[in-house]
């Protein structure tokens, strides 16, 4: 048995068609997005007690970051962008760009800390998934998983969870069957990579300048996700739900039940009718 989880470098598209297997297909949809890491020694109390906070980036401003407190006094920082417009990594460029966020607790922590490490830069291209459920023909013997199958855009913290529940996957299919069945083994694999795939990349073509197919689920998200993370930010309900879907821990389909639509919708009539109040003169 061999298992390739070399990563998103995986060569066995290419082993298979040197093999004269054809290769499987790729979906991609490209984000370019970039991010900075850097750790500071914070005051436990440096968000008011909270042990996190995270500002997701938005097709007006493609711009977040997620700010979480570790241990011993140490906090990690990371600042993204998207579509190219990514941090940078000398100090002062790096807390300019904190300040640029949406909301300034982020800055307001940094702007007078210690750096411990960084900022240490990465790049991300595109999200890739290897359609190898799809092939008629696969080499017994053989299996792939993790990114070397689907890697996803690290800014949603998608990717090791799916690991490790692909993990479990082969673990369960090499219990029932001691001479693997790959095509099948890369079936259950598909089904289970499905739905944070349609995360990803529903979140990610919201972007204008992202390069990916937009289906019409991925256009009914990329209109009602802006709207859910505008709620979110006053309602701590509509914050967990995300995070626990995002998380893996919740199905996508909670943030459309009728209950958690109600709440967007009404926050979003409340932003408009605030915004149009703020557009009367005062006298």
């Amino acid at each position: 048995l061999v298992v390739d989880a070399t990563g998103r470098g995986s060569r066995t598209p290419r082993w298979l068609a040197g093999l004269g297997y054809e290769p499987p297909a790729e979906e991609k949809a490209g984000i370019a997005v970039g991010y900075a890491t850097c750790y500071y020694r914070l005051p436990d109390d440096a968000l008011d007690g909270d042990w996190g906070t995270l500002h997701a980036p938005t097709p007006d401003l493609p711009r977040g970051g997620a700010l979480n407190r570790i241990e011993q006094g140490r906090w990690l920082l990371t600042l993204l962008g998207v579509g190219g417009d990514h941090p940078p990594t000398d100090p002062g460029g790096y807390v300019a760009f904190a300040k640029s966020l949406r909301f300034p607790d982020i800055h307001d922590a940094i702007c007078s800390a210690e750096a411990i490490e960084g900022p240490l830069p990465y790049r991300f291209p595109a999200n890739v998934r290897r359609r190898y459920e799809r092939l008629a023909r696969f080499p017994d013997g053989l299996l792939v998983l993790g990114d070397a199958v689907c890697s996803f855009n690290p800014i949603y913290g998608q990717g090791m969870t799916v690991a490790a529940l692909e993990a479990l996957a082969l673990r369960d299919h090499l219990a029932a069957h001691p001479e693997p069945r790959a095509r099948r083994f890369l079936r259950d694999l598909a089904s289970l990579v499905d739905d944070p795939w349609q995360m990803a990349i529903g979140g990610d073509l919201m972007f204008p300048g992202a390069k990916g197919r937009r289906t019409g689920t991925i256009k009914v998200a990329g209109a009602y996700l802006p709207r859910l993370h505008a709620a979110a930010t006053h309602d701590a309900a509509l914050a967990a739900g995300f995070v626990r879907v995002s998380g893996m821990v919740d199905p996508p389909g909670t943030l459309l039940r009728p209950g958690v639509a109600l709440r967007v919708l009404l926050h979003t009539l409340a932003g408009r009718r605030n915004r149009r109040r703020s557009d009367i003169p005062s006298w």
